[in-house]
């Protein structure tokens, strides 16, 4: 990593399986922290397994795993728990996602870290946060996008609400982490303060970002309806705004679209076939070419922009030109094509990763002997005694 990175010589433990947690280690990393991600001896993070695989490399896992250290570490053991407390001693920021509790048994909970190592910043990631009647139940992204709000805003206003397409709950927690993570250092190395806990449940980053949606239900004393492709907002057609949709056009190819107004968009349809202003709309979209659908929404001052799948993506002029998209190579997946730099890029311009596939505990003697001291002699010992 480039040393002119906002957290370069930050030192980072992620205790993260399958997505926030490891996401967010991710993200500290693209700032130029060094994460040590440490595993499971014999098991490690199921990221490595899923999806599709290339060279039988799941490439989840390759980006996922990109520029950390990956360990593994039994934390079961007694010698395997007085090394992570070595490691914490050392480290500025710990990221985990377990169970409310897990680590508690563990003998790492934040009472007990915040002894070990009271400058100590600890992002811990769960489906309900660590406090409230439903802190000790299990969590995963998709029920937390339920519980935030996103869901019931999803999806044709005739049918059931539908799920978002990605794990969006995991990724926001991870990026709203790392906020906070951000936060607790500036507290602690600007204003002099100690160490912190920053305490997220999955839902809580997508409920926040519903900016409105409380205070529009207390104004006017209903909840936002499902538009599907009609209304980003969830609120219906608002004559003061413009209106968007998701259509065709004669080719078949997608498109989101937006007029100046609803009367715009009546305009542009008027004579087409449909029992609403978007049915129209998306009989008028499908008379025309790609081409022609610009130049009509252009000249009625509107926009229009493809809906872009993973192949398009890649191929995007537009996304490569501004970094977005960049081509890489894992030493054992090949040719990789990820997403470019979104954090503040190196000084240089330069955008420095390693996507090396890691295998699991590959890291872990070059760890034991330069931050530990251990030697070899004891490396081997600890791998015969399952402690990494």
């Amino acid at each position: 990593m480039s040393a002119s990175l906002p957290f370069s010589g930050l030192r980072v433990l992620e205790l993260g399986t399958v997505l926030s947690g490891p996401f967010a280690g991710s993200m500290l990393a693209d700032l130029g922290a060094e994460v040590i991600k440490i595993e499971t001896p014999g098991k490690g993070d199921v990221q490595r397994f899923g999806g599709h695989k290339k060279n039988g490399v799941a490439p989840w896992w390759s980006v996922a795993s990109r520029d950390k250290h990956c360990i593994t570490l039994n934390l079961k053991h007694p010698e395997g728990k007085a090394i992570f407390e070595k490691l914490i001693r050392r480290a500025d920021v710990l990221v985990e996602n377990y169970r409310p509790g897990a680590l508690e048994k563990l003998g790492f909970g934040w009472d007990a870290v915040n002894v070990m190592n009271p400058k100590l910043v600890v992002l811990s990631i769960s489906g309900y946060g660590r406090t409230g009647p439903s802190a000790g139940r299990p969590g995963f992204g998709k029920i937390a996008e339920g519980l935030s709000g996103v869901v019931t805003m999803t999806g044709q206003p005739e049918v059931r609400p539908l799920f978002i397409g990605f794990s969006l709950a995991d990724t926001c927690s991870g990026l709203f982490g790392v906020l906070g993570v951000a936060m607790a250092l500036y507290d602690r190395d600007i204003n002099g303060g100690r160490g912190h806990r920053v305490d997220m449940g999955l839902y809580e980053p997508l409920f926040r970002m519903l900016d409105c949606q409380l205070a529009i239900y207390a104004k006017l004393g209903k909840p936002p309806v499902r538009t599907g492709s009609n209304d980003a907002y969830g609120w219906g057609l608002d004559k003061s705004r413009p209106p968007f949709f998701c259509v065709q056009a004669g080719n078949g190819e997608w498109f989101l679209t937006s007029v100046p107004s609803a009367a715009a968009a009546r305009e542009l349809a008027a004579g087409q076939p449909g029992d609403s202003d978007q049915q129209r709309f998306a009989a008028w979209a499908k008379t025309l070419a790609p081409m022609a659908l610009r130049e009509a929404l252009s000249r009625a001052g509107g926009d229009i922009v493809p809906v872009l799948d993973g192949l398009s993506l890649a191929r995007n002029d537009y996304m490569r030109a501004r970094g977005d998209v960049i081509d890489t190579t894992d030493a054992k997946a090949g040719d990789l094509t990820v997403p470019g730099w979104i954090a503040p890029a190196p000084a240089d311009g330069e955008v420095r990763r390693t996507f090396n596939d890691a295998a699991l505990g590959e890291r872990s003697a070059f760890i034991l002997e330069r931050d530990l001291g251990y030697g070899s002699a004891d490396i081997d010992r600890l791998k015969s005694e399952g402690v990494i």
